[in-house]
């Protein structure tokens, strides 16, 4: 999940990050693989040095190195937020249960090129122009191509339920690029506040742990944080 709009030293920083993290990365699979120690089958912990039988204390400052990096990255790219599908669905099923989503009415049908007297390949080159640098555009099809794009933007930003707040589920129910738009953003930061506010804040983290697991309150206020920003970025879309 991205947001609409990225603050322009945000690219630079993360790239710069990255660049430390592939150094890092370079400099642990530059040691001996054999230094890597093997994984001992049942350990409780997959990251934990003490998993492995034989790792030396070289390659687990490498290893540290490299752990230390990526999270800089993570926490320079505020416009990003990551989740698998398994991650997906037990925050969809947690949003639904604190209301801050809901099963919103069936979305209108995808338009077609067709219907725009448009092609995929002129819709391609209007919507990633950066990457069709001399794209040879005639008469309008620039324009038509670009009335399609915004019949899509419609569609994947639905909300057809006015009176209900919170985002709508089946914009996390595929990786299609669903624009959640700010004002959902807000009812969602919104309804997990009164949460908070009437059940305080050791219950309403117990809540959260009990729903999605122990240790894992602190990416889910981070994905309260990632709303709330996004709420002041135009909104983000689900990849």
């Amino acid at each position: 999940m991205r947001w609409r709009k990225v603050e322009a030293g945000e690219k630079a920083a993360v790239d710069a990050l990255r660049a430390d993290f592939y150094a890092a990365c370079e400099v642990r699979d530059a040691l001996p693989r054999s230094e890597a120690g093997a994984y001992r089958r049942g350990a409780d912990d997959m990251d934990a040095h003490e998993s492995f039988d034989g790792r030396t204390e070289r390659y687990a400052r490498a290893q540290d190195a490299v752990t230390a990096a990526s999270r800089e990255v993570d926490d320079a790219e505020h416009s990003y937020f990551r989740l698998n599908i398994h991650g997906m669905g037990r925050y969809r099923g947690l949003m639904e249960d604190l209301g801050m989503a809901f099963e919103d009415e069936p979305h209108p049908p995808f338009p077609k090129p067709e219907d725009y007297g448009t092609n995929w390949e002129d819709i391609e080159a209007a919507e990633y122009p950066e990457d069709h640098a001399g794209y040879g555009w005639t008469d309008g099809r620039l324009v038509a191509a670009l009335k399609h794009v915004d019949a899509v933007n419609a569609v994947l930003a639905f909300h057809g339920n006015a009176d209900t707040p919170g985002i709508p589920l089946h914009k996390f129910g595929s990786n299609d690029g669903w624009i959640v738009v700010p004002a959902e953003c807000e009812a969602a930061v919104r309804t997990w506040r009164d949460f908070v506010a009437a059940e305080g804040d050791e219950a309403a983290l117990n809540y959260v742990s009990n729903k999605l697991g122990e240790g894992r309150a602190d990416y889910w206020l981070k994905w309260i944080a990632y709303l709330a920003g996004a709420a002041r970025h135009d909104g983000f879309e689900v990849h």
